[in-house]
């Protein structure tokens, strides 16, 4: 063990794949962290879509509850959301 010689130029090649290894691993880190915050702004947006999207049928459903006469004397409007 004591006559083990390693080449100068073996040595810097493992330090720059070792350095390599770790820009890369960092960089993977960031792009997780990244997406992460992503999808959290995602929610909240899908969030706000639901609740406007209920809302919406809300009012689709007391429209149509309350124009109901006028909907049953047009034949060609069918009824999604009101009592029937």
């Amino acid at each position: 063990m004591n006559d083990l010689k390693l080449p100068v130029a073996l040595v810097f090649a493992m330090a720059i794949q070792l350095a390599a290894g770790v820009w890369w691993v960092s960089k993977q880190a960031h792009t997780i962290q990244d997406l992460g915050s992503q999808v959290k702004v995602m929610q909240q947006e899908i969030e706000v879509l639901i609740i406007d999207s209920n809302d919406l049928i809300d009012f689709a459903t007391f429209t149509e509850n309350k124009w109901a006469e006028a909907y049953d004397e047009d034949p060609s409007y069918i009824r999604k959301f009101g009592t029937k």
